[in-house]
């Protein structure tokens, strides 16, 4: 059984501490749908439930909801978070600077290093940094050990839009010309960020399942 640390985060919001990822995703939609008027935004190993207005019951609804969650796992625990409704596909040119180096990091050649990063299924662990950008974590068993990689020693000043990296566990695509230091293995051509969509601005939602597949970027004439 899991027991869940809560509290409150200002007067109209509670942080939930959770045990793993997996505790995460099963969590996290239990919550939304108990609790359809607030906003749940996921972190790495915490979830936040924010109302927009304060409500001094919010705390105790949500140890209600929780203790319904634990409740359900005394019978059986589940060995996976449930499927996304669908996985977003990105095409990726590996043709990045770190391709490499990062390649040499773990052992392998470049092409192990692609074939390892197109077989990984990934899933959005949160949005953050820059509007657009999508923590990615492996969903099943790492291919390799991602987590072994730090960031760059000395961050980037500027990353190209599009660029797909990795580090500290995580991969990622940089949705707009920022400074970074992830190690870039790739580019995509794929819109991450429109501000202009009112209804989806961002490719990339917490929970959605990723697959990155190889392609040749065709030169721009």
């Amino acid at each position: 059984m899991t027991t869940h640390k809560t509290a409150w985060f200002g007067d109209r919001a509670v942080v939930i501490d959770v045990a793993s990822p997996l505790d995460r995703e099963l969590v996290a939609p239990i919550v939304m749908r108990a609790l359809p008027e607030a906003v749940v935004r996921r972190g790495i190993s915490s979830l936040m439930v924010e109302l927009p207005r304060p409500d001094i019951n919010l705390l105790a609804d949500v140890r209600r909801v929780l203790a319904s969650v634990d409740e359900s796992r005394e019978a059986s625990e589940p060995s996976e978070a449930p499927a996304a409704d669908a996985t977003i596909s990105i095409d990726v040119a590996y043709d990045g600077p770190d391709l490499l180096p990062t390649a040499t990091f773990f052992g392998i050649s470049d092409t192990e290093l692609v074939q390892a990063h197109t077989s990984q299924r990934w899933r959005v662990a949160m949005m953050g940094f820059a509007p657009g950008f999508g923590y990615l974590e492996p969903i099943e068993a790492p291919l390799l050990p991602w987590s072994s990689l730090p960031r760059r020693t000395t961050p980037r000043a500027t990353v190209s839009p599009g660029s797909v990296a990795l580090a500290a566990g995580m991969s990622a695509i940089y949705p707009t010309s920022s400074p970074g230091g992830w190690h870039l293995i790739g580019t995509s051509r794929r819109i991450l960020f429109d501000p202009h969509n009112d209804s989806r601005p961002t490719l990339l939602i917490p929970g959605a399942s990723v697959r990155f597949a190889a392609i040749n970027h065709e030169p721009t004439p």
